[in-house]
């Protein structure tokens, strides 16, 4: 295992290529696309102890998707000897991989089988901010509010303001070992059956945009009533101005929140 450092939209590696080595991240950002008929398509964006290209080196298969440094950002360069004793030799790591790695496999599949047309048009419309009059707004704050539906998980109230993005939301199981696998900013309580993943959805701002992304996450996000994830028509929602509803899992959830958006 070594250190390297990548400057500033450099490519780590392509899609396609082969794959010898998995990276996990130091300090700062990488970019994870894929290609499709439309053009290039952002899965992820991924921070500070998160692992990548992790794949090849188990399925022996070129790289699925392009991985290029947002930033400057170092990372540790990590061989199949490596991954072996650190990641899959070590439960207190393989299980939280494992979960997040799935979570990611259902991401990827559902967007790779995505019928290139009306859906990835709107989901790329949502994530690029469309020049639409109706949908400009001054750039504000997003705070994020618990709900008297979500009263058992913060006895106490909750009242979080968001300045970093992405920001991500994911779960702390009271019943397994382990911390999440990689950087997550909310981490929501949760027992069998869960309706929260460990890498559920994250908050995002795209210019003076803010949306909703789920993560593939196994229920799924419900933004403003609108259903998104693996079992929804699309993976992003838009937030408006305003007071927005964010459903952690199915509609009967006990995480159920207010985005305010100012």
């Amino acid at each position: 295992m070594h250190r390297k450092t990548f400057s500033p939209g450099e490519l780590i590696f392509r899609e396609g290529d082969e794959s010898h080595a998995a990276y996990w991240i130091i300090s700062g950002k990488v970019e994870i696309s894929i290609e499709t008929p439309g053009g290039s398509s952002i899965l992820t964006t991924l921070d500070e102890g998160e692992i990548f290209g992790e794949m090849g080196m188990i399925d022996d298969e070129p790289r699925a998707a392009t991985a290029r440094a947002l930033g400057t950002t170092e990372v540790d360069v990590i061989d199949e000897v490596d991954f072996r004793e650190e990641v899959l030799g070590k439960e207190a790591r393989l299980l939280p991989y494992l979960d997040t790695l799935f979570e990611r496999l259902r991401t990827t599949n559902a967007l790779l089988r995505a019928r290139v047309g009306a859906k990835q048009a709107v989901e790329s419309r949502l994530a690029a901010g469309p020049e639409v009059e109706s949908e400009r707004r001054a750039p504000g704050s997003v705070t994020l509010l618990s709900t008297e539906a979500s009263a058992t998980q913060h006895p106490d109230g909750l009242r979080m303001a968001i300045t970093k993005f992405p920001f991500r939301i994911g779960r702390r199981s009271e019943d397994e070992g382990g911390m999440p696998f990689g950087r997550t900013d909310l981490l929501l309580r949760d027992t069998r059956p869960y309706s929260v993943s460990r890498g559920h959805c994250v908050i995002e701002c795209k210019g003076s945009r803010y949306f909703v992304r789920d993560c593939g996450s196994r229920l799924g996000t419900i933004v403003n009533g609108m259903e998104i994830g693996s079992n929804g028509s699309s993976f992003v929602a838009p937030l408006a101005a305003g007071e927005n509803t964010l459903v952690i899992g199915p509609a009967e959830s006990a995480h159920q929140y207010v985005l305010s958006v100012g």
